[in-house]
């Protein structure tokens, strides 16, 4: 149970990159000297306990990242004596009191990332909003009645595209703060789709050129993905996708 409930923890830690100086930890003075004095490794053995030493450091250190912005703080010095004391089986709190704390602790760490996700929400739609703005500005951006906004760099020429074409194209997708969070041409291949199946952006943004055209949409979370969070995207995230319309194939 209590192996259970610390990975449960751990993950809603990794979850969140929370963080802290780990590396200013002092060990007690007894770990310290053998540090100090273990200058050579005797046999294997000691390399391989000393290399399972430095991942499960490594785990605990990336797992206090962020620790501040959940309001987090745990005491580094009690986490190392913690596990000396289950190394030499001397605990200093029952198996129950141990069970107790975790279930206390992953339910404060549920809530805290719960107000850390709602609070990056709110700061994502004030940068979208901030971002848009910006964007009207740019010659020859329009806004559409749905909150679209996209700037047409080729209108390419053909057939009219509707919900059941089927397109092949090229993107690279961005949050306002650039960084990129997709790209057919680093992938070495364009994408195929009916336009009805993408999000509600690319279904009204794409039927304003033809093929060969080219496009730079910026899609609110509200004919994007809303406040679902995928990966590489944020909840309530604004996105900005420059598109190569390749080839279209109305059945």
């Amino acid at each position: 149970m209590i192996s259970f409930l610390i990975k449960r923890i751990m993950l809603l830690f990794l979850t969140f990159y929370i963080s802290s100086a780990f590396s200013e930890t002092q060990l007690n003075p007894k770990t310290q000297s053998y540090l100090e004095n273990k200058k050579v490794f005797i046999n294997e053995n000691e390399k391989i306990g000393y290399a399972l030493g430095v991942s499960l450091g490594n785990y605990v250190n990336q797992s206090f990242e962020k620790q501040k912005q959940l309001g987090i703080q745990l005491d580094k010095y009690s986490l190392l004596s913690g596990i000396e004391d289950a190394i030499s089986n001397n605990l200093k709190l029952s198996n129950q009191e141990i069970s107790e704390i975790l279930e206390k602790l992953e339910t404060k760490l549920k809530n805290a990332t719960k107000n850390q996700i709602e609070k990056n929400e709110k700061e994502n739609l004030i940068q979208g909003q901030l971002y848009m703005k910006k964007f009207s500005q740019i010659k020859g951006a329009h806004k559409t009645q749905s909150g679209l906004m996209y700037i047409i760099d080729n209108p390419g020429r053909g057939e009219e595209i509707t919900e059941d074409t089927e397109i092949t194209v090229h993107y690279k997708g961005f949050l306002v703060n650039g960084v990129e969070f997709d790209n057919s041409y680093s992938r070495g291949k364009p994408v195929v789709f009916v336009l009805k199946d993408v999000i509600l952006g690319w279904q009204e943004g794409l039927k304003y050129i033809k093929k060969g055209g080219r496009i730079k949409l910026v899609i609110p979370p509200s004919l994007g993905y809303g406040n679902s969070r995928l990966n590489g995207i944020p909840g309530n995230s604004t996105l900005v996708f420059d598109i190569e319309l390749i080839d279209v194939k109305n059945n």
